[in-house]
């Protein structure tokens, strides 16, 4: 390499390759911290909507129980309302049949629940609506 020309044009090229190496590995690095941050970025969201999932099933878990002790109430005034004398309608019974279902589907889908509350009210209640149907 007598030429400086070909000297500078030897520095210049090996200046650019370089270059060009330092940009591929700041650019693998950048790729390798991209693809950790979208790691981390799904792990986040993961336990975020699992959290939220958990939170869902408690929501519906307490809204089934309350749901379930509205009914007991229902069965229970009813019951002493009939007891008392008070005269209901067929819907009225009829509703309450339905929340006497619920109350049942719900206690033994729920064992842990507690039931026996309710269970000579229901009866009564059906024994009252059959003889009225009956009439």
């Amino acid at each position: 390499m007598d030429n400086p020309i070909d000297l500078v044009i030897a520095i210049v090229t090996s200046g650019a390759v370089f270059s060009f190496i330092q940009f591929m590995v700041q650019r693998y690095d950048t790729k390798k911290g991209l693809e950790k941050k979208i790691d981390e970025v799904q792990e986040t969201m993961t336990k975020e909507v699992n959290d939220v999932r958990q939170d869902v099933c408690g929501v519906r878990d307490a809204l089934a129980e309350h749901k379930a002790t509205l009914a007991r109430t229902h069965i229970l005034r009813f019951a002493d309302e009939l007891h008392n004398g008070t005269i209901h309608s067929e819907e009225y019974f009829k509703q309450q049949i339905l929340d006497i279902d619920t109350y049942m589907a719900y206690c033994e889908a729920h064992p842990e629940f507690a039931n026996g509350l309710t269970k000579m009210s229901s009866e009564y209640i059906r024994e009252e609506y059959r003889k009225r149907y009956l009439k």
